[in-house]
């Protein structure tokens, strides 16, 4: 098959679970001989950032090519990717690429929120679209969307193919959103060994991406309660300055930078904390700190649970019911956090971290389970899905004639044109 992923964010390298989850699918598909490219966005566009990406692939040992033009150009892992680094122009870079490349399948995701490219893909006269579902908070439907859109919507029901990362997720499409979701596993892991690095002796009570909705409330009261206790926080696309500077007021937080090997922030971590308040579709840490023996104390919320494979623990918490029509300086959409109650948190923790003979069995227990999880882990069944979506009579007329956007209120104009600064701002740092 040729299979084209459209992906709205920056594919390598990044720290997003989704991003690493999308590239782990390409290269698992690209290893059975399947031609796979991908067509990426910088995360702002300018020369800067043209330089920078080029800079970086070559330090990691990729030859990048440049075209001399708008993007970066290189092979990862037998995965074609392109970058679109100079020009904010994504819709035009990616139809060109859509026509160069003439995919069969043409994969989108949440991570194109705005459906810029999924557009783009639904209009292609020869393709068939497959929607990766990562996060319900991105979809233009139900309780736990942030922007709520019938356009969108309605768009999303023109695609061959919904798969959603959990059974949780897919239910959700489904009810909400009328999608024929079904969820196969399309958040693979690393290949090669997972070392056993849960030490009952390590030092850091650790959490990733701590913001608003990921539970950094939690996780800030937790580091209160146990302030001799050695708490790491890695921030990365949803942490604000806010965030950050609450965090540097602990003196027994330590603010690292992220993690491109996962195992080196695990062998440093005692315990993974993953207190989120929204609707969590899946997190992927869970599953890599619990296959190497890290105990995770996780919220009871969303597709967590499947996550956790049964193990201990899953805490509960007051989860985000509402978002502002507002985002941050992140352009993360602004929920409404409600108090929390700390103390079942803080009981799990202390055991934890004072009953050395429960965290070597919890240890042991999250490692089998995960180590099991893994084995069977493959993307077969997504590879033998997109044969079917292939076989299948297509669900639209080519091209695409979708209805008519309505016209735009001034509050969700003025959170376009925030998103669409974000997308064109010059950053040089």
């Amino acid at each position: 098959m040729r299979i084209l992923l459209a992906h709205n964010s920056l594919y390598y390298p990044s720290y997003g679970g989704g991003d690493k989850s999308n590239r782990l699918l390409m290269e698992a598909l690209a290893a059975r001989g399947h031609s796979v490219r991908v067509v990426a966005r910088a995360e702002h566009f300018g020369p800067l950032a043209h330089t920078r990406l080029a800079r970086e692939l070559a330090g990691r040992g990729i030859p990048p090519k440049e075209p001399g033009g708008a993007s970066v150009e290189f092979q990862l892992h037998g995965v074609e990717v392109r970058v679109l680094t100079r020009d904010p122009s994504l819709r035009a870079y990616f139809a060109a690429q859509v026509e160069a490349f003439e995919p069969e399948i043409i994969l989108a995701s949440t991570d194109d929120s705005a459906h810029l490219m999924l557009e783009i893909a639904l209009r292609c006269a020869r393709a068939r679209v497959v929607y990766l579902v990562r996060a319900t908070i991105a979809l233009p439907f139900g309780p736990d969307s942030s922007l709520p859109s019938a356009f969108q919507t309605e768009a999303l029901r023109q695609a061959d193919g919904v798969v959603a990362v959990s059974e949780y997720v897919a239910d959700y499409s489904r009810r909400w959103g009328g999608l024929e979701a079904i969820h196969l596993p399309i958040s693979l892991l690393e290949p090669g060994d997972r070392p056993d690095l849960g030490r009952f002796d390590n030092r850091f009570v650790s959490m990733v991406n701590p913001c608003a909705v990921k539970g950094i409330s939690i996780f800030l009261a937790l580091a209160e309660r146990f302030p001799d206790v050695p708490f790491a926080a890695v921030p990365t696309w949803g942490t604000t300055a806010a965030d950050a500077a609450a965090l540097r007021k602990l003196p027994n937080v330590a603010v690292l930078a992220p993690f491109d090997a996962i195992d080196d922030l695990l062998r440093q971590t005692r315990v993974m904390l993953v207190p989120s308040l929204w609707a969590e579709a899946r997190s992927r840490v869970i599953l890599e700190a619990m296959s190497r023996g890290i105990p995770v104390m996780a919220s009871d919320v969303g597709g967590l649970a499947e996550a956790k494979l049964g193990v201990d623990y899953l805490l509960p918490v007051n989860p985000v019911a509402h978002y502002r029509s507002m985002v941050d300086e992140l352009m993360v959409p602004m929920a409404e956090i409600p108090s929390q109650d700390v103390l079942p948190w803080a009981a799990a923790l202390e055991r934890l971290l004072t009953d050395r003979t429960h965290y070597e069995r919890l240890s042991a227990e999250s490692r089998r389970a995960a180590l099991a999880y893994a084995r069977d882990l493959s993307v077969a069944p997504f590879e033998a899905y997109l044969h079917k979506v292939l076989r299948s009579v297509r669900r639209r007329a080519a091209p695409l004639g979708l209805p008519r956007k309505p016209a735009l209120s001034d509050e969700r104009r003025r959170l376009l044109a925030l998103r669409l600064k974000r997308a064109t701002r010059y950053v040089a740092d």
